[in-house]
């Protein structure tokens, strides 16, 4: 009997889940009050993309991109994870309700990283740039928490120019929230 040989395909995708393993198993060991959050949102491979997407069921990863990322910036991955995760931990995805998708996603983008940013974990820590702390400052002197509900109102307010937003996204922007586009289970907005 001959041995399959693996396509290159096939062994990106073995690769793949074997980081996914080791970022999931990084993350349970650095925060095992996080053991049910991680076991309940699973890992599943998806065809193009750049970056960690949700549904709220899954976590789906593009393959080159993961392996791309693992060899270029590998420290990166286990804090995308969590900030995909944290998404689904606060209800990002079902409480967007009529407000506008692409602030809403910023809002809570900037919402997870300053609690992510706040996190003295090993494995997900990053200094947070001069920019990300001047944002922070202008918004701890309107909000006492930077949940994504405030940072919306503040950015709505605001009215910030185009070029402002781009420079923010790019800030903060880690993951592809375009499954959150779930009709019909948005409560309603207070």
């Amino acid at each position: 009997m001959s041995k399959h040989i693996q396509t290159q395909t096939e062994w990106e995708q073995t690769m793949a889940r074997r980081v996914m393993e080791q970022l999931r198993g990084e993350l349970y060991l650095d925060q095992r009050y996080l053991t049910a959050a991680l076991g309940a949102l699973p890992p599943a491979p998806q065809q193009g993309g750049g970056s960690f997407a949700t549904d709220g069921g899954r976590l789906y990863y593009p393959t080159a991109w993961l392996l791309d990322t693992y060899r270029k910036n590998r420290r990166y991955l286990p804090r995308a994870y969590l900030h995909s995760l944290f998404h689904c931990i606060f209800r990002h995805l079902w409480l967007r309700d009529k407000r506008d998708p692409d602030l809403w996603g910023l809002a809570c983008d900037i919402a997870v990283e300053s609690m992510l940013d706040d996190m003295y974990v090993k494995c997900i820590r990053v200094a947070p740039t001069p920019f990300r702390r001047d944002w922070y400052g202008r918004l701890h002197a309107k909000l006492t928490v930077l949940n994504a509900e405030g940072v919306y109102r503040v950015l709505k307010e605001e009215q910030l120019e185009p070029r402002r937003l781009e420079r923010l996204a790019a800030e903060f922007l880690v993951d592809d929230h375009s499954f959150w586009d779930l009709p019909g289970d948005s409560p309603k907005t207070p």
